[in-house]
């Protein structure tokens, strides 16, 4: 029989290990806080940990703002300018803008302690509801130095149901044909135009980390939200993109003001074109859930959208634009809408 010794109590196990299987802990380990953490264990956890290559950083809440500065400055940043009304009722200060901004640029200085990272995701914190009257919205934008494509999938209520029709194909015709009135069509204009600035933020957030820290491996970024409303993504081509046009747009923000550097809170958003899915009742019999008012929309840049029939069916691939892992209801929900033969096509100027 074994007995334990003295030296078997003594020895670190993680000292058999090698090399290449740490790595892989620490990658699946992920979070950047335990990663953290790990460097101060050992000096060979301390070299190895600046090789993970896949980072999770999940930024803080601010401590709580003023309700009403915060509510006059959220107003104006994400309503007021876009719409391009009203734009002189509630006009911010410049530092209470800066102020508000760099909270969030600022992943407490955790990438200096990663060198070869492929893949990043950081986390906002979220403040409050933000659904812009929907009790369901979800997006997800691509990006590379411009808006490449955005998916919304939204409605006015998002449940478990408690029957379903027998026929889903037939509930599916009798809903085509009934249409959106101005009201709702206005109603999910504004869903889109929320998503559309919150997505173009996280844009501007990422450039402004990119040009403060090297990440020279970078091939995957990811930004999401506590409340996993929306995400922004930007693979390896896009990245190559940005970093190409990096040197100058340095450049033109040197060359500006500083009331108009301040005031850039995102990356402005170019001519658009959407296609809109819309029923007034959608039954999801796979996940056991029901939506109503159920809205999709497929946006891309007026030059992307050349030959949008032939590209449709690869923008809206369940596997590309899965919105969450373990929420198979919502790719459910977005095979569903494209069944939908009617459909509406609009332009958006940029803004």
């Amino acid at each position: 029989m074994y007995s334990k010794t003295d030296s078997d109590s003594d020895s670190d196990y993680f000292d058999c290990l090698p090399d290449a299987l740490l790595l892989l802990i620490f990658n699946k380990l992920q979070d950047s806080k335990s990663l953290t953490k790990c460097l101060l264990v050992s000096k060979r956890f301390s070299s190895l940990v600046p090789l993970t290559n896949t980072i999770f950083i999940s930024i803080p809440p601010l401590s709580k703002p003023n309700p009403v500065s915060f509510l006059r400055l959220l107003l104006h940043n994400l309503f007021l300018k876009p719409l391009k009304c009203f734009n002189q009722i509630m006009a911010p200060n410049p530092a209470t803008t800066m102020s508000f901004d760099t909270s969030y640029c600022q992943p407490n200085g955790v990438l200096k302690n990663f060198k070869e990272i492929s893949s990043l995701h950081l986390e906002l914190p979220s403040h409050g509801s933000s659904n812009s009257g929907a009790s369901f919205l979800k997006w997800k934008a691509e990006f590379g130095t411009n808006l490449k494509t955005c998916i919304i999938l939204g409605a006015t209520s998002f449940q478990k149901s408690n029957k379903f029709s027998s026929s889903l194909q037939q509930k599916v015709e009798e809903c085509r044909e009934q249409i959106l009135t101005d009201d709702e069509l206005k109603l999910r204009v504004i869903w889109t135009i929320s998503c559309l600035i919150a997505a173009s933020t996280r844009h501007y957030l990422f450039k402004q980390i990119l040009a403060d820290h090297s990440i020279p491996m970078v091939q995957k970024v990811e930004i999401s939200d506590a409340n996993k409303q929306g995400k922004f993504y930007m693979g390896k081509e896009g990245l190559v993109e940005m970093k190409n046009s990096m040197n100058s747009e340095q450049e033109r923000l040197v060359e500006s003001s500083s009331e108009e550097a301040a005031a850039m809170v995102r990356t402005p958003i170019p001519e658009l074109s959407m296609k809109l899915w819309y029923l007034p009742k959608l039954e999801l019999p796979e996940s056991g859930y029901e939506m109503t008012g159920a809205t999709l929309v497929l946006i891309k840049p007026v030059d992307g959208m050349v030959d949008q029939k032939r590209n449709i069916n690869g923008d809206l691939m369940v596997g590309s634009w899965d919105f969450e892992g373990d929420c198979k209801e919502f790719s459910e929900a977005v095979r569903e809408m494209i069944k939908v033969k009617k459909s509406y096509l609009m332009t958006m100027s940029s803004f």
